[in-house]
């Protein structure tokens, strides 16, 4: 198990949902949540598929590289994550 940092961008108009997706996936992949931070909605500095606005959520968590590389691959299919970055942290 590695330590990662996960920051997510949502679609405004899908805040609870798109959360509770995030999470479900989470679950899914059995990763487990340290700490969770809620950033609230901000413009975006480009607007992302059509989108001026977006939910930032910051997720510290422990999981297996295997389900890292799960969990992007499908934060690229979801339409409601418009983007998302992952960072693995030393330690």
């Amino acid at each position: 198990m590695r330590n990662y940092e996960i920051t997510t961008i949502t679609r405004a108009n899908a805040k609870e949902s798109a959360k509770n997706e995030v999470t479900d996936l989470f679950n899914k992949h059995s990763i487990s949540v340290t700490a969770e931070e809620d950033w609230g909605q901000k413009k975006l500095w480009h607007p992302i598929h059509h989108q001026d606005y977006g939910v930032f959520t910051h997720f510290k968590v422990n999981a297996d590289p295997t389900a890292i590389d799960k969990v992007e691959h499908e934060f690229k299919l979801n339409q409601n994550v418009l983007r998302s970055m992952i960072v693995r942290l030393n330690g």
